[in-house]
């Protein structure tokens, strides 16, 4: 480690064998157990030479300093309540009450509690799908277009790039199109923190031209789970010191040390070993990509004038016996390997430098194992799903409806009803249904559909759905 300065300093302060009589109660891992101690001597609240996320100035200020350097930002902000508050943070910093933001409907939930808390209306914009793959492609340029167009009063667009499935959009050519019509451009880069240490993924979304963009460390960097990164530009359309006082509005008044050296230690690892690493990870994945073809599984990758992130492995299992679904629970249960996720057609792995090459190994064995033992005959059933491509029609922005009471009703008698909450399928974590909107035959059907097939859907219990029936 070159540059560290948190974990630095909490090393320092855990080495001298200080007598603490401060926060947290389980005093520098003395009431921890098991492995937890270790972590507990790192973990200590605002005291003297600690200095302090909300107002830094020392070794905070100093650490996102450098994270602003390495990963090409004017300035970045550390977030330890994961991507979620650094969404947040950017909408509340650009969307007054009342206000609309354009979004793509493929946003991650966190986005539209954001609208709801800030009292602001989502502008939707419908992403493109490869129906043949069950995959979201992301918004298109055209569609942004159109939405300034139609609503010159909006404050802002918000992109979510890359997608779960590591699909990027082209955001240099939405960063031109958002400064011609004197809007920020937000970009939801969480599953992209990656990005800016090896030439062979997509260009970042700071250095296409965005004014914020929000990373999830811990999604593909060596970091601890809930940490991210808000990133900004000087030159910007949102002021810096509005960000920062919605960041502060937004996160934990006690951030735990231990991630934000976690961010640290992170930082400078892909600092000093990050295009090396990923090189390796490449070369790895290629001959893993190489092998499968041998088997009937196979790789989705998107044509060729769409960017995507190589380390985002899709495997699609339609040419074999079974739906990705049924196909993530062998991976587990046969074979101990454990998918980030599994949808009907696909099973999604996320590569790190951090896999290697008798990991890549392994999983291989265990695709020709299943490939031979689930071929697809004339008699495999054809598995399909409708994908409703219509939005639903608004009745309620989303904050007045968190102000109803709800019942649950069963899916199908809820058509013609008000929906009481977000109803997003996992995966993707992308909802189907907003609180406020109206509950459309087809879209009943389909949740049927994916409840049948094994989907998890949040706010869906036993096959019943939250529905307005009247003010609290």
């Amino acid at each position: 480690m070159k540059k560290v300065p948190i974990y630095e300093m909490l090393k320092n302060y855990s080495e001298k064998h200080p007598l603490p009589f401060h926060m947290p109660g389980h005093i520098l891992g003395r009431g921890l157990n098991g492995q937890l101690k270790m972590a507990g001597e790192l973990d200590i609240t605002e005291i003297p030479g600690a200095d302090c996320l909300h107002s830094p100035d020392g070794v905070i200020k100093e650490a996102q300093a450098l994270a602003a350097e390495c990963f090409g930002a004017d300035y970045t902000l550390f977030m330890v309540n994961g991507s979620t508050s650094g969404i947040h943070a950017m909408i509340g910093a650009v969307v007054k009450p009342g206000g609309k933001l354009i979004v793509g409907r493929d946003c991650h939930v966190s986005v539209l509690n954001a609208l709801a808390m800030f009292k602001a209306e989502p502008v939707f914009v419908l992403p493109e799908v490869d129906k043949i793959h069950g995959i979201s492609l992301g918004v298109s340029y055209e569609a942004f277009e159109n939405a300034l167009r139609a609503n010159p009063d909006v404050q802002g667009i918000l992109v979510t790039s890359p997608n779960y499935y590591g699909i990027s959009l082209n955001l240099r050519k939405i960063a031109e199109l958002a400064e011609g019509y004197r809007v920020p451009l937000l970009v939801d880069e969480a599953h992209g923190a990656h990005f800016r240490f090896y030439e062979k993924f997509p260009e970042p979304a700071i250095s296409s031209g965005a004014d914020l963009c929000v990373q999830s460390l811990h999604k593909t960097l060596p970091a601890l789970t809930q940490t991210a990164l808000l990133h900004g530009k000087k030159k910007g359309l949102v002021d810096r010191k509005r960000v920062e006082k919605i960041a502060s509005m937004v996160q934990t008044t006690s951030p735990s040390y231990v991630l934000m050296a976690s961010m640290d230690i992170a930082r400078d690892i892909m600092e000093a070993l990050g295009k090396d690493l990923y090189h390796e990870l490449w070369l790895n994945i290629k001959d893993f990509e190489c092998k499968l073809q041998n088997t009937a599984i196979t790789r989705v990758t998107p044509k060729e004038d769409i960017k995507y992130d190589f380390s985002r492995i899709v495997l699609s299992f339609k040419n074999t016996a079974l739906t990705g679904l049924k196909a993530g629970e062998i991976l587990f249960e046969k074979y101990g390997i454990v998918a980030e996720m599994a949808d009907l057609y696909n099973v999604v792995l996320i590569a790190t430098p951090y896999h290697k090459k008798e990991d890549f190994e392994g999983l291989l064995i265990a695709l020709e194992e299943i490939s031979k033992d689930y071929p697809k005959d004339k008699n495999s059933p054809e598995t399909t799903l409708y994908w409703p491509n219509l939005l639903p029609e608004k009745v309620l922005s989303i904050h007045e409806a968190l102000y109803y009471k709800v019942e649950e009703v069963p899916i199908k008698e809820a058509v013609g009803s008000v929906c009481g909450a977000s109803i997003v399928p996992y995966p993707p974590g992308i909802p189907i249904l907003n609180a406020g909107e109206k509950v459309t035959g087809e879209i009943a059907q389909y949740l049927v559909s994916i409840l049948d097939m094994g989907y998890r859907v949040n706010n869906v219990n036993n096959g019943r759905i939250p529905i307005l029936n009247g003010r609290y």
